[in-house]
């Protein structure tokens, strides 16, 4: 069953992702965005996720700028692993804290299989890196994500946050009192 569905979600992805619309009528540059935004679905979650069902569950932390996604992420762990601050945006690079034993899902391409992995700083090598950091004080079988703002300043960072949310398989949604309200992250 698994390799049927698999087959018709690859098939799927093969006819959606080379699709142009050669005549600029109304509403063509929305379509083009949203056959975008499915193959990067089937590419940064459906697919990954239905060839491993046994990998760990990706909690991804993300939120409002300054609401303490980097604090919450470091205060699980119970170390500094990600870097909170007070200048926006703090969380310009994404990383990913799991199990020793797990390191192997997430060293090779299976999710966000166009970003560089790091174990150092992320940052230091672009944006573009997912910082790995093996903590044994996850438990086996789920690893966090602190994300990037989903309301930052800076439109990569925007972009980025929204790419990770939607390769989780659950989010842990984090805002503020002063953020509560704001229309961005009720957005999502």
């Amino acid at each position: 069953m698994a390799s049927e569905l698999e087959q018709a979600l690859t098939d799927f992805r093969a006819a959606v992702a080379p699709m142009t619309l050669p005549l600029r009528l109304p509403e063509v540059e929305r379509q083009e965005q949203t056959a975008t935004a499915i193959t990067r679905q089937l590419d940064d979650y459906v697919l990954p996720r239905l060839a491993t069902i046994d990998a760990p569950l990706l909690c991804v932390v993300g939120g409002s700028t300054g609401a303490g996604k980097s604090t919450l992420v470091n205060s699980l762990v119970g170390r500094r692993v990600t870097r909170p601050g007070v200048i926006r945006p703090t969380t310009k690079a994404p990383v990913l804290v799991h199990h020793p034993d797990d390191a192997h899902w997430f060293t090779d391409e299976r999710i966000l299989p166009q970003m560089a992995r790091t174990t150092g700083d992320a940052e230091a090598h672009g944006t573009r890196s997912l910082q790995l950091v093996a903590d044994d004080t996850i438990p086996a079988g789920l690893a966090l994500l602190d994300a990037p703002d989903v309301d930052s300043v800076d439109e990569r960072n925007r972009e980025l946050a929204a790419q990770l949310l939607a390769a989780a398989d659950l989010w842990l949604f984090v805002t503020s009192a002063a953020r509560y309200a704001d229309a961005v992250p009720w957005g999502y």
